[in-house]
């Protein structure tokens, strides 16, 4: 009985997994066939906090192919992910992670960053990424960071006393 309702689970976790790669790649959704370089995942990480949170899916490419990962390459990217939350991204990102069975042994991991409470996140050199769509981009402008300060309740005007 045990084993018919994890069965039940782990196909209910996998058609939800691809009922949200159908809905594609936006502000909410990212797609990694496979990562291999934690500075890039960082920025990800960092762009997704700074903006409304959201969703990694490592093991999908970016067309929503479904190639999954092996089972030796899960615990690989786990670390990264974990090295990565916590010494490439400041301030570090508490992130979540689901390792979600595929076809013939394959795994997709959920990597979930919410959005953050310590805006804004810099990777390693300082940069801070902001979701734009399916992409993230720079912040460039005093305007958009100023901006993104305001949205996270960390900037406030200050009043002068008059005396009226």
């Amino acid at each position: 009985m045990q084993s018919v309702k994890g069965e039940e689970n782990q196909k209910s976790a996998s058609d939800d997994l691809l009922a949200e790669i159908a809905l594609g790649e936006d502000s909410t959704r990212q797609f990694k066939a496979d990562v291999h370089n934690g500075d890039s995942l960082a920025s990800e990480m960092a762009a997704f906090a700074n903006a409304d949170g959201g969703t990694i899916f490592i093991g999908v490419g970016d067309d929503g192919a479904l190639p999954g990962l092996a089972p030796k390459d899960v615990a690989r990217i786990n670390q990264l992910i974990s090295n990565a939350a916590s010494q490439l991204v400041r301030s570090p990102v508490s992130v979540r992670t689901e390792n979600v069975p595929v076809a013939q042994g394959r795994i997709v991991i959920k990597l979930i960053v919410p959005k953050g409470l310590d805006k804004p996140y810099f990777d390693k050199n300082g940069v801070i990424w902001f979701k734009c769509g399916a992409d993230k981009r720079r912040i460039n402008s005093k305007e958009e960071l100023r901006r993104l300060f305001q949205f996270s309740d960390q900037f406030h005007a200050d009043g002068l006393p008059t005396k009226a």
